[in-house]
């Protein structure tokens, strides 16, 4: 029954799901047939291009006999006149995060502050919640009041109506928000936590943080799931 109960996973939460869900079972390759969903490696799913906003796919290239595994854009694969972007290897990839990381702990004050403020916004948002909340309370108290006065309460029902809707919109965007507190959170105890320079790539690292990287023709963008940008030239 909708809505009789709280449900153990949020309402938003599961519709963001079935989207997720909807969506890998609509992608097709390169012949129009239907592919599997795959998010065995850390880049999977979060490598696009751009200059035709394709996502990448990591291939297995043999380039005159010569093995290596490479990263190249779906649109370029499928018609090399609707996309000229480059070829990349993994192994830059790997290293250009590990710059990226590197570049955070050589600025670790710079980025921390960075984060504070995502922070701090974040939390802020929250107020909103409360205050809806505390009108709510007031409308059904007057509401209660007029029906026991036997009065017209019409307008008290449909702005109770309105601040509900706008209650569910709060609690949709605060999954995200949570979310996002989250992965700042976690890049801070990164940064705190880290010593010396990160010398060797770890795919755990690599999901737990980044949200996508981009690839432009003369450097990679990472950008990070705590909102944090940062550019390397490779």
């Amino acid at each position: 029954m909708e809505d009789h109960h709280e449900a153990i996973i949020p309402k938003e939460l599961f519709l963001q799901v079935q989207d997720e869900i909807a969506r890998r079972a609509s992608e097709r390759d390169i012949e129009g047939k239907r592919k599997g969903f795959s998010a065995n490696h850390a880049f999977s799913q979060i490598v696009f291009c751009a200059e035709c906003g394709g996502q990448y796919r990591r291939i297995h290239w043999n380039n005159r006999g010569k093995k290596s595994i490479v990263w190249r854009c779906l649109t370029r694969l499928k018609n090399k006149d609707k996309c000229r972007a480059r070829t990349v290897k993994e192994e830059v990839l790997q290293e250009a995060f590990l710059d990226a990381l590197n570049e955070m702990l050589a600025n670790s004050n710079d980025y921390l502050n960075r984060l504070t403020a995502n922070l701090e916004v974040a939390i802020k948002h929250n107020s909103t919640d409360e205050k809806l909340a505390e009108k709510m309370k007031v409308l059904q108290q007057d509401l209660l009041d007029r029906t026991e006065r036997r009065e017209n309460y019409d307008d008290v029902a449909t702005e109770i109506l309105r601040i509900r809707e706008l209650q569910e919109q709060s609690n949709m965007d605060s999954v995200t928000k949570a979310e996002h507190k989250k992965r700042i959170q976690e890049l801070q105890r990164f940064i705190k936590s880290q010593p010396t320079a990160v010398t060797k790539f770890d795919e755990s690292l690599a999901k737990n943080l980044l949200s996508q990287i981009i690839i432009h023709d003369d450097f990679l963008e990472f950008k990070f799931k705590s909102g944090v940008t940062v550019s390397i030239e490779k």
